[in-house]
């Protein structure tokens, strides 16, 4: 009869347990997301990456077929 009693109140107290643990994830989740990007410095140097050499191939040699008149 005592057992039937407490089902209620574990229930509550799981679902409230699971609720705060919900929380803490998605805080430091979130944390850990916006956090590293708050922190860190803007770059005033622009990139100076290299281009890459345009390469040009060489134009294909067309062959015009001599006409044969049979």
């Amino acid at each position: 009869m005592e057992v039937t009693i407490l089902y209620p109140q574990i229930i509550t107290f799981l679902l409230t347990d699971i609720n705060y643990l919900d929380q803490i994830i998605s805080t430091s989740l979130l944390t850990l997301l916006i956090g590293k990007n708050m922190f860190d410095k803007p770059t005033e140097q622009p990139v100076n990456k290299p281009n890459r050499k345009l390469h040009v191939e060489d134009l294909p040699i067309i062959v015009v077929p001599e006409k044969l008149d049979y």
